[in-house]
């Protein structure tokens, strides 16, 4: 997955505020409101937000922090009203910036995606994540060398980031530059041994350049007890299609559609595989229908189902 979100703590904002005795109930707020999973951060934020105690920076950081919150629970809506308090309040602060563009790509209003990403590059112009998120936005509007130019400069930036050079790789792969893609995925992979998903698109574009896979040993430092490893254990032979889709269930909706959009994906991926172009073609539109529009697995099923002549 895939965009990168900033939350950025008020911890060092209330170690200047009075005594820790006289605002520990404060501080505990503030503590779970960047720490705690959504629905406990969003109770802290709220708590934190409705004191009295935070006026401008801090209280921007507190909308922005519950902002992220709700965004990670798909609530856009309040998240987007989130991050536009945390601008109100502090106009030149880039994380809501980056973090309100998430939220319009989410709801695939690229347009305002790419505005808001700019205006977050333009406060800090040496924002990996602003270009690396700029550039996934770009993709989605399908201006790949725009893309391709915001995934250089990220990398320009940070060397090291795994991200870009995967969604770099996707762009060179959707975009018919197979040797390239290879490449990307491959110093993806190299970069962040542990992430399954870069070990899977090498496979993927291996295989298609006429590679021999070597997904058995890429996933040596994989963590093997934990999601998409049943994707992996799929492409390995060891499960079927429809084990991977009971897999993918989970008492979380949120992520539950993730995992049921990625096995719709991976299991078209591998039906593509063997010539059974029917058959990923349903599952690619599945994936098209119902992936969020952030994961890549949402950029990429419609990039295949194009290739393959046929409408989402």
């Amino acid at each position: 997955m895939r965009i990168l979100t900033v939350a950025v703590g008020l911890a060092a904002l209330f170690a200047a505020s009075g005594p820790v005795l006289r605002w520990q109930a404060i501080a505990d707020d503030v503590d779970a409101c960047r720490r705690a999973s959504s629905e406990e951060a969003i109770a802290a934020c709220t708590r934190a937000i409705d004191s009295g105690r935070w006026h401008g920076a801090g209280l921007a950081r507190a909308h922005n922090s519950r902002g992220t919150a709700y965004y990670s629970k798909g609530d856009y809506d309040h998240a987007i009203a989130d991050y536009n308090e945390a601008i109100r309040l502090d106009p030149k602060y880039p994380f809501a910036y980056n973090n309100l563009a998430n939220s319009y790509r989410a709801n695939g209003e690229y347009d305002r995606a790419v505005a808001n990403y700019s205006e977050a590059i333009r406060l800090d112009p040496k924002s990996v994540a602003g270009y690396y998120n700029r550039g996934n936005a770009y993709y989605g509007k399908g201006d790949k060398g725009r893309a391709i130019a915001d995934y250089n400069e990220a990398i320009r930036l940070d060397p090291k980031s795994a991200y870009a050079y995967r969604e770099r790789g996707l762009a060179y792969l959707y975009g018919g530059t197979l040797a390239k893609a290879l490449a990307d995925f491959g110093q993806a992979s190299k970069l962040d041994q542990k992430d399954a998903y870069n070990a899977l698109w090498v496979d993927i574009v291996a295989q298609r350049n006429n590679v021999p896979s070597r997904l058995s040993q890429a996933i040596s430092k994989v963590d093997m007890t934990a999601w998409p490893v049943p994707v992996i254990r799929m492409f390995l032979g060891q499960m079927t299609p429809a084990d991977v889709l009971a897999a993918a269930d989970d008492p979380d909706a949120t992520k539950k559609k993730g995992r049921v959009c990625e096995a719709n994906f991976y299991s078209g991926e591998l039906a593509l595989r063997t010539g059974e172009k029917d058959v990923a073609t349903r599952l690619f539109r599945l994936a098209a229908s119902d992936c969020p529009k952030t994961f890549d697995e949402w950029l990429a099923a419609n990039a295949e189902l194009k290739a393959l002549s046929v409408t989402p």
